[in-house]
């Protein structure tokens, strides 16, 4: 009885932004006693650009810049944590605060063409019970579509958002056909010598934005961008410009920066997901992780890059 109990908290980037802060809140006791005045306030500086601010009654605050590059640079499924020691009479104690990591939706420029049984067609011509051509099924139909505009002006840390440009024949021959601009945590088909050698795989899904070489793989400079989303009944690997790619993956991450409208169409869809987003079924292809990705990335050169198609 009477000593300090931890506290713990969590911030999740780019969500409930605020002044281009990410925000927690909480209390810190001490057990069994009422702990009025018995906390020492204090300011402490974190390591993302944050703070935490205790007052004497234990009530603290945390703030975080979500733009920092150490947050930015998380996706889906990994974190960061901050430790602060915090003081009262009964003696210290610990708050920590752990920042997970979000990715943003895969997503199609306008623009992109995307193989149908009628040829390709550009991602904004299409519409639900559209068929659309897939690597392991054949045609299928669009069970959902939808598209977001983004401008520097509307949105905070747009830098995140612009697309990333894949350049005709990086992969191979015709693979894209064309240059490809996608989100850049759209993930890409990549085959071949690396994957197999790097992952014990024939084929595996990477993020855009791990391949980006400054040759064939460029980070895009727009001041508007319209991105869409294609929906399948199950996760596809697809042809946008001849190159293989994912649809869209939905659950709690794959649909977190959607608006609320388009959230709830695609609950509409699929009731499961609302509680259970495991409940979409598995991805079409393994999907690499941050790091993995980023190995991946390094082996590949200009030059290399059609070797691994």
């Amino acid at each position: 009885m009477g000593f300090p109990i931890p506290g713990t908290g969590s911030v999740t980037e780019d969500t409930a932004v605020v002044g281009g802060q990410l925000q927690a809140n909480g209390d810190v006791n001490i057990l069994g006693i009422s702990d009025t005045g018995l906390w020492t306030p204090a300011v402490i500086s974190g390591a993302y650009g944050s703070q935490l601010v205790i007052n004497g009654n234990g009530v603290w605050s945390y703030t975080a810049t979500n733009s920092d590059p150490a947050i930015q640079a998380l996706n889906t499924g990994e974190t960061l944590q901050e430790v602060f020691t915090v003081t009262s009479t009964r003696g210290t104690t610990t708050i920590t605060i752990t920042i997970n990591g979000l990715d943003e939706p895969p997503c199609f420029v306008r623009g992109t063409r995307i193989s149908t049984p009628q040829g390709a067609r550009p991602v904004e011509d299409l519409q639900v019970g559209d068929e659309v051509l897939t690597a392991d099924e054949g045609p299928r139909k669009i069970v959902w579509i939808g598209s977001k505009r983004v401008s520097a002006g509307q949105v905070p840390d747009f830098e995140k958002l612009q697309p990333i440009r894949i350049l005709p024949d990086t992969f191979g021959p015709g693979i894209p056909s064309r240059e490809l601009r996608v989100s850049p945590m759209h993930r890409i088909s990549v085959r071949g010598a690396h994957a197999m050698l790097l992952f014990g795989e024939q084929e595996v899904l990477c993020a855009a934005k791990m391949l980006v070489n400054g040759t064939t793989i460029l980070r895009g400079q727009a001041d508007e961008v319209e991105y869409f989303h294609i929906l399948f009944d199950e996760h596809q690997v697809i042809l946008a410009d001849g190159c293989e790619t994912e649809s869209l993956y939905p659950g709690r991450v794959g649909l977190s920066n959607f608006d609320r409208a388009a959230q709830e169409e695609v609950f509409g869809l699929f009731p499961d997901l609302r509680s259970l987003p495991e409940s979409y079924g598995p991805a079409a292809r393994r999907i690499l992780k941050r790091h993995e990705g980023l190995v991946l990335g390094q082996a590949f050169t200009p030059a290399g890059l059609s070797d691994a198609a």
